[in-house]
Protein backbone atom coordinates (compact mmCIF):
# COMPACT_ATOMS: atom_id res chain seq x y z
CA UNK A 1 0.00 0.00 0.00
CA UNK A 2 1.27 3.65 -0.88
CA UNK A 3 -0.37 6.09 1.18
CA UNK A 4 0.13 10.02 0.33
CA UNK A 5 -0.16 11.95 3.97
CA UNK A 6 -0.61 16.01 3.88
CA UNK A 7 2.16 15.98 1.02
CA UNK A 8 3.18 19.81 0.60
CA UNK A 9 5.97 20.71 -2.35
CA UNK A 10 7.13 24.48 -3.71
CA UNK A 11 9.76 25.03 -5.64
CA UNK A 12 10.44 28.44 -4.55
CA UNK A 13 7.62 30.61 -5.19
CA UNK A 14 5.05 27.77 -6.73
CA UNK A 15 3.46 25.88 -4.14
CA UNK A 16 2.52 23.18 -6.22
CA UNK A 17 1.41 20.42 -4.02
CA UNK A 18 -0.89 21.98 -1.14
CA UNK A 19 -1.69 18.73 1.11
CA UNK A 20 -2.44 15.84 -0.79
CA UNK A 21 -4.15 12.95 0.80
CA UNK A 22 -4.61 9.83 -1.08
CA UNK A 23 -4.26 5.93 -0.18
CA UNK A 24 -3.72 3.10 -3.12
CA UNK A 25 -5.16 0.37 -2.27
CA UNK A 26 -3.41 -2.99 -2.22
CA UNK A 27 -3.81 -4.72 -6.11
CA UNK A 28 -5.07 -1.84 -8.01
CA UNK A 29 -4.35 0.67 -10.67
CA UNK A 30 -4.78 4.22 -9.48
CA UNK A 31 -5.00 6.45 -12.91
CA UNK A 32 -3.58 9.99 -11.53
CA UNK A 33 -5.55 12.87 -13.87
CA UNK A 34 -4.97 16.44 -13.46
CA UNK A 35 -4.24 19.57 -16.06
CA UNK A 36 -0.53 20.09 -17.00
CA UNK A 37 1.82 21.52 -14.32
CA UNK A 38 -0.62 20.25 -11.57
CA UNK A 39 1.86 18.16 -9.72
CA UNK A 40 0.78 14.31 -11.00
CA UNK A 41 4.85 13.70 -11.47
CA UNK A 42 6.19 15.95 -8.47
CA UNK A 43 3.88 13.73 -6.43
CA UNK A 44 4.42 10.02 -7.82
CA UNK A 45 8.60 10.74 -7.17
CA UNK A 46 7.27 11.63 -3.63
CA UNK A 47 6.92 7.62 -2.93
CA UNK A 48 10.40 6.60 -4.42
CA UNK A 49 12.29 9.55 -2.59
CA UNK A 50 13.38 10.94 -5.67
CA UNK A 51 12.27 14.33 -4.18
CA UNK A 52 11.66 15.66 -0.53
CA UNK A 53 8.34 17.11 0.99
CA UNK A 54 7.91 20.25 2.55
CA UNK A 55 5.44 18.93 4.46
CA UNK A 56 3.70 15.82 5.09
CA UNK A 57 4.87 12.04 3.96
CA UNK A 58 4.49 9.37 2.26
CA UNK A 59 4.51 5.98 3.75
CA UNK A 60 5.17 3.07 1.57
CA UNK A 61 4.46 -0.54 2.96
CA UNK A 62 5.04 0.97 6.49
CA UNK A 63 7.57 2.72 6.13
CA UNK A 64 7.85 6.71 6.44
CA UNK A 65 9.94 8.06 3.03
CA UNK A 66 10.35 11.56 4.95
CA UNK A 67 12.20 9.51 7.58
CA UNK A 68 13.53 6.38 5.84
CA UNK A 69 17.03 5.68 7.07
CA UNK A 70 19.45 4.80 3.61
CA UNK A 71 19.08 0.93 3.96
CA UNK A 72 15.24 1.79 4.23
CA UNK A 73 15.02 3.35 1.01
CA UNK A 74 16.89 1.40 -0.86
CA UNK A 75 14.56 -1.43 0.42
CA UNK A 76 11.53 0.69 -0.59
CA UNK A 77 13.33 1.63 -3.73
CA UNK A 78 13.85 -2.03 -4.90
CA UNK A 79 10.06 -2.78 -4.64
CA UNK A 80 9.00 0.46 -6.95
CA UNK A 81 9.08 0.62 -10.91
CA UNK A 82 9.33 3.77 -12.56
CA UNK A 83 7.96 4.47 -16.43
CA UNK A 84 9.48 7.67 -17.37
CA UNK A 85 7.71 9.83 -18.90
CA UNK A 86 10.76 9.64 -22.02
CA UNK A 87 11.96 6.23 -20.82
CA UNK A 88 14.99 7.75 -19.59
CA UNK A 89 17.03 5.57 -21.60
CA UNK A 90 21.14 5.57 -21.82
CA UNK A 91 21.66 6.81 -25.09
CA UNK A 92 25.64 5.27 -25.12
CA UNK A 93 24.44 1.79 -23.98
CA UNK A 94 22.61 -0.65 -25.93
CA UNK A 95 19.54 -2.37 -25.27
CA UNK A 96 20.64 -5.20 -23.64
CA UNK A 97 22.80 -2.79 -21.36
CA UNK A 98 20.17 -0.39 -20.33
CA UNK A 99 18.44 -3.45 -18.91
CA UNK A 100 21.22 -5.15 -17.41
CA UNK A 101 21.78 -2.03 -15.26
CA UNK A 102 18.47 -2.92 -13.57
CA UNK A 103 19.03 -6.61 -13.22
CA UNK A 104 21.78 -6.24 -11.02
CA UNK A 105 23.45 -4.48 -7.94
CA UNK A 106 26.28 -4.86 -6.14
CA UNK A 107 25.08 -8.32 -3.73
CA UNK A 108 24.42 -10.01 -7.21
CA UNK A 109 27.25 -11.54 -9.37
CA UNK A 110 24.99 -12.22 -12.87
CA UNK A 111 26.75 -12.92 -15.72
CA UNK A 112 26.19 -11.00 -18.78
CA UNK A 113 24.87 -14.19 -20.02
CA UNK A 114 22.42 -15.09 -17.66
CA UNK A 115 21.30 -11.12 -17.69
CA UNK A 116 20.95 -11.31 -21.14
CA UNK A 117 18.51 -14.55 -21.62
CA UNK A 118 16.59 -13.06 -18.51
CA UNK A 119 16.59 -9.37 -20.70
CA UNK A 120 15.20 -11.54 -23.64
CA UNK A 121 12.19 -12.45 -21.66
CA UNK A 122 11.48 -9.29 -20.58
CA UNK A 123 11.60 -7.80 -24.16
CA UNK A 124 8.73 -10.59 -24.43
CA UNK A 125 6.94 -9.68 -21.84
CA UNK A 126 6.44 -5.85 -23.53
CA UNK A 127 6.00 -7.92 -26.94
CA UNK A 128 8.97 -6.45 -28.17
CA UNK A 129 11.83 -8.84 -30.26
CA UNK A 130 14.73 -10.29 -28.47
CA UNK A 131 16.58 -8.55 -32.16
CA UNK A 132 16.87 -5.04 -29.70
CA UNK A 133 19.18 -6.03 -28.07
CA UNK A 134 22.18 -4.95 -29.46
CA UNK A 135 20.57 -1.53 -30.53
CA UNK A 136 20.91 1.73 -29.28
CA UNK A 137 17.70 4.04 -28.04
CA UNK A 138 18.57 6.34 -31.26
CA UNK A 139 17.74 3.28 -33.22
CA UNK A 140 14.53 2.75 -31.75
CA UNK A 141 11.03 3.83 -32.40
CA UNK A 142 9.26 6.24 -29.76
CA UNK A 143 7.15 3.22 -28.50
CA UNK A 144 9.90 0.74 -28.40
CA UNK A 145 11.80 3.16 -26.56
CA UNK A 146 8.36 3.38 -24.06
CA UNK A 147 8.30 -0.34 -24.07
CA UNK A 148 12.27 -1.10 -23.51
CA UNK A 149 11.52 1.61 -20.22
CA UNK A 150 8.53 -0.89 -19.24
CA UNK A 151 10.84 -3.74 -19.60
CA UNK A 152 13.94 -1.87 -17.66
CA UNK A 153 11.25 -1.10 -14.98
CA UNK A 154 10.12 -4.39 -14.33
CA UNK A 155 13.56 -5.94 -14.45
CA UNK A 156 13.37 -6.30 -10.29
CA UNK A 157 10.15 -7.40 -10.20
CA UNK A 158 8.57 -4.73 -8.47
CA UNK A 159 5.57 -5.25 -6.22
CA UNK A 160 4.74 -1.09 -7.42
CA UNK A 161 4.22 0.59 -10.53
CA UNK A 162 4.26 4.25 -11.45
CA UNK A 163 3.74 5.27 -14.73
CA UNK A 164 4.58 8.81 -15.81
CA UNK A 165 2.81 9.45 -18.78
CA UNK A 166 3.38 6.25 -20.74
CA UNK A 167 1.45 7.32 -23.51
CA UNK A 168 2.65 11.14 -23.85
CA UNK A 169 3.92 11.67 -27.22
CA UNK A 170 2.34 8.72 -29.02
CA UNK A 171 0.27 8.03 -31.76
CA UNK A 172 -3.44 6.56 -31.02
CA UNK A 173 -2.34 2.92 -32.16
CA UNK A 174 1.01 3.14 -29.98
CA UNK A 175 -0.91 4.51 -27.22
CA UNK A 176 -3.48 1.90 -26.99
CA UNK A 177 -0.98 -0.65 -27.16
CA UNK A 178 0.58 0.77 -23.84
CA UNK A 179 -2.83 0.83 -22.49
CA UNK A 180 -3.06 -2.61 -22.95
CA UNK A 181 0.37 -3.56 -21.71
CA UNK A 182 -0.15 -1.53 -18.34
CA UNK A 183 -3.58 -4.02 -17.81
CA UNK A 184 -1.02 -7.17 -18.74
CA UNK A 185 1.53 -6.43 -16.49
CA UNK A 186 -1.07 -5.21 -13.69
CA UNK A 187 -2.34 -9.09 -14.13
CA UNK A 188 0.61 -11.02 -15.23
CA UNK A 189 2.81 -9.44 -12.47
CA UNK A 190 -0.25 -8.64 -9.44
CA UNK A 191 1.80 -5.23 -9.27
CA UNK A 192 -0.33 -1.79 -7.71
CA UNK A 193 0.17 0.60 -9.85
CA UNK A 194 -0.26 4.66 -10.13
CA UNK A 195 -0.51 5.56 -14.04
CA UNK A 196 0.19 9.58 -14.25
CA UNK A 197 -1.98 10.68 -17.32
CA UNK A 198 -3.70 13.58 -18.56
CA UNK A 199 -5.16 11.46 -20.99
CA UNK A 200 -8.87 10.71 -20.50
CA UNK A 201 -9.28 7.40 -22.52
CA UNK A 202 -5.92 6.04 -20.71
CA UNK A 203 -7.30 6.90 -17.63
CA UNK A 204 -10.92 5.15 -17.95
CA UNK A 205 -9.42 1.83 -19.43
CA UNK A 206 -6.55 1.57 -16.76
CA UNK A 207 -7.54 2.79 -13.75
CA UNK A 208 -9.76 0.83 -10.92
CA UNK A 209 -10.23 4.52 -9.60
CA UNK A 210 -9.45 7.67 -10.79
CA UNK A 211 -7.86 10.56 -8.85
CA UNK A 212 -8.32 13.87 -9.91
CA UNK A 213 -5.46 16.58 -8.66
CA UNK A 214 -6.48 19.95 -8.92
CA UNK A 215 -4.59 23.39 -7.27
CA UNK A 216 -2.19 21.20 -5.32
CA UNK A 217 -5.03 18.90 -3.68
CA UNK A 218 -6.80 15.48 -4.33
CA UNK A 219 -10.36 17.16 -5.75
CA UNK A 220 -11.81 13.75 -6.22
CA UNK A 221 -11.11 9.69 -5.95
CA UNK A 222 -13.79 7.11 -7.47
CA UNK A 223 -14.37 4.51 -9.82
CA UNK A 224 -14.73 5.47 -13.36
CA UNK A 225 -18.46 4.76 -13.18
CA UNK A 226 -18.83 7.03 -10.63
CA UNK A 227 -16.47 10.09 -11.56
CA UNK A 228 -18.91 10.29 -14.82
CA UNK A 229 -21.68 10.85 -12.30
CA UNK A 230 -19.72 13.26 -10.00
CA UNK A 231 -21.63 16.72 -10.47
CA UNK A 232 -18.81 18.72 -8.81
CA UNK A 233 -17.58 21.42 -11.95
CA UNK A 234 -14.15 21.41 -11.29
CA UNK A 235 -13.94 17.18 -12.01
CA UNK A 236 -17.07 17.37 -14.71
CA UNK A 237 -14.40 19.56 -16.85
CA UNK A 238 -12.15 17.14 -16.83
CA UNK A 239 -14.53 14.22 -18.04
CA UNK A 240 -15.50 14.31 -21.94
CA UNK A 241 -19.43 15.29 -22.92
CA UNK A 242 -19.78 12.31 -24.71
CA UNK A 243 -18.76 10.00 -21.94
CA UNK A 244 -21.30 11.67 -19.78
CA UNK A 245 -23.74 11.02 -22.45
CA UNK A 246 -22.79 7.90 -23.02
CA UNK A 247 -23.44 7.21 -19.03
CA UNK A 248 -26.59 8.71 -18.90
CA UNK A 249 -27.76 7.10 -22.43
Amino acid sequence: MIEFRNLHKSFDDLHVLRGVDLRVEEGETLALLGPSGTGKSVLIKHAMGLLDPDEGDVIVDGISIANATPRELRKVRRRIGYVFQNAALFDSLTVAENLWLAQTDEKEGRSPQSCRAEGEDLLHRVNLDPTVMDKYPSELSGGMRKRVGVARAIAHRPRYLLWDEPTTGLDPVNADNIDELIMELDRQLGVTSIVVTHDLDTAFEVGDRIALLYEGRVRAVQTPDEILKNEDPVVRKFVRRSRVDDAVA
